[in-house]
């Protein structure tokens, strides 16, 4: 709508193509000068035929006449409707006329042309032209604005659809959701009557007590058996349960499992482990008490710790018995020897009694190494340095008996060690590993950090442990060995616990594997 209106002046006179722009110069349109039907038929095969409001063509003309010329102009579906204006001086017989309109003219103007006239009819055609074109914008822009139209009833069909599927699937939930609360509600009524009934027989004492004066609203059975307190407590704030001195906490406080002495109304002293809950009861927030007297299982241990102590004892002692007892045999059979036969003592035998006292200094000397009580001398110490410094020990005793040893070590903080005790544990350890294993085995040592411990781990390839003997790891004179006091892997134990540290044992048929993990501290991290 916007480009020019053309006007297309065909003539092969130049003068005549002036003397028509001269007529016709108007800034409403612009004419376009052609001197040749050939030159008229490839401008309308290069520009669109849409802005061309008419015409004006001279009949008489070399090459192609005007009549041919708007023959083929008419074959071609773009041009059909422009409208053409036959100019002429010379064909001016009613034929030439008639054949003129027949071609597709729709006026047959004979020169001279009155110039008021021709632009009359040009203006004519141009204004049809620009409301032709007027139309065919709105027709086109009501083409649109239908197919716009079209394509928002279909979206609103298909919202329209779409909300249906909503609201039938909003309908379904609602259904579920109404029938899930029903169940809810149903199931809370019976949790709420299993929760009383577990509240009145429950064996553990049980109080629910208001926040935050803690005021008793109720107690069950076992409370009041326990206590001998009865109703009488109920709107009472009695403070029976008394946790451990320095316990800082207050009435919010959920706590699980805090050990705590009460009173009795009786005056008895007992002891119970107990756990709190936060728990609403009518849109009021209640402290929910919960505690298992374990004065009876506190009396049954420490009985039992004490008969195990006693049990330890005797096997420490029938252990350091039969131990020493060997040694100590020897010695007096050759004083006895010496005495009964009037000799003198002999410089050969000397050796033998010293070997067997030393033997005996040794197994006491171990047995003491036990001692929960022993002072270590622990100090910051970065565990490969210590294993380092035994590599050339360990190896030789590995090539020595034919058999290998892996060494990986990795990144790991400096913790607090004892250097002497440690040499012990790894040395103990490492030929434990060694006396295990055949011809060809090899012994792993490798060290790492976990998320709060520094691990040492020793793995041999032998035959394994049995599960029977792996509880009895690190007890006292218990070995598997043919020779040896027993006391080396306890003292391995022993030095551990001094450590703060925790052994780990894992055994199959293809080995036996150690785990020592030493705690890192918050300083050394």
């Amino acid at each position: 709508m916007e480009q020019q209106v053309k006007i297309l002046a065909v003539d092969d006179r130049y003068e005549n193509l002036l003397a028509l722009n001269s007529i016709l110069a108007s800034s409403n349109y612009d004419v376009i000068s052609l001197q040749s039907g050939e030159e008229v038929l490839r401008y309308l095969l290069k520009e669109p035929a849409d802005h061309i409001a008419v015409i004006l063509m001279d009949v008489q003309m070399p090459g192609l006449s005007g009549f041919e010329t708007a023959e083929l102009i008419k074959q071609r579906k773009a041009c059909q409707d422009i409208p053409i204006i036959f100019l002429t001086a010379l064909s001016t017989s009613i034929e030439h006329v008639l054949k003129g309109y027949h071609v597709g003219s729709i006026d047959y103007l004979f020169k001279p042309i009155h110039p008021k006239m021709l632009r009359m009819k040009v203006d004519g055609f141009v204004n049809m032209h620009l409301n032709h074109q007027k139309i065919k914008y709105q027709s086109e822009l009501l083409h649109k604005r239908t197919l716009d139209l079209e394509e928002t009833n279909r979206k609103l069909a298909e919202a329209e659809e779409k909300l249906k599927q909503q609201n039938f699937l909003l309908e379904q939930w609602v259904e579920e959701r109404t029938s899930e609360l029903v169940d809810a509600h149903e199931k809370l009524i019976k949790s709420q009557e299993h929760f009383k009934k577990m509240f009145i027989l429950s064996p553990s004492l049980m109080a629910i007590r208001r926040l935050p004066d803690l005021t008793y609203l109720e107690i069950n059975e076992s409370w009041k058996q326990y206590t001998g307190y009865g109703d009488e407590i109920i709107g009472t704030t009695l403070d029976l349960l008394r946790a451990e001195v320095g316990d800082t906490r207050n009435c919010n406080d959920v706590i699980h499992n805090c050990k705590v002495k009460y009173e009795t109304k009786s005056k008895e002293i007992r002891t119970a482990l107990l756990s709190t809950e936060i728990i609403d009861i009518e849109n009021e927030s209640c402290l929910l008490e919960v505690a298992v007297d374990i004065t009876e299982s506190l009396r049954f241990e420490s009985e039992m710790a004490r008969l195990a102590q006693l049990n330890l004892v005797g096997e420490m002692a029938a252990g350091i018995a039969h131990e020493i007892r060997n040694p100590m045999t020897t010695i007096r059979g050759f004083l006895q020897l010496f005495q009964e036969n009037d000799r003198h003592m002999q410089k050969e035998y000397i050796p033998i009694m010293l070997e067997e006292l030393d033997r005996a200094n040794e197994i006491i000397t171990e047995y003491l190494s036990l001692a929960k009580n022993k002072q270590s001398h622990q100090q910051p110490e970065n565990i490969n340095r210590i294993i380092e410094m035994l590599i050339p020990l360990i190896q030789a005793e590995a090539v020595m008996s034919g058999k290998h040893v892996h060494f990986q070590f990795k990144d790991c903080p400096v913790i607090q060690l004892d250097d002497k005790e440690m040499r012990q544990l790894i040395l103990n350890m490492c030929m434990n590993g060694l006396e295990a294993m055949s011809l060809g085995g090899k012994l792993r040592i490798e060290t790492y950090t976990e998320t709060e411990h520094v691990v040492l781990l020793i793995a041999d390839e032998g035959i394994g442990i049995n599960e029977e003997h792996l509880e009895k790891l690190g007890r006292p004179f218990f070995t598997t060995k043919d020779e040896g006091t027993g006391l080396g892997l306890a003292i391995c134990y022993s030095i551990a616990a001094r450590h703060h540290a925790s052994i780990e044992v894992q055994s199959s048929e293809k080995g036996t594997t150690f785990l020592i993990r030493f705690p890192i501290t918050a300083s050394q991290t």
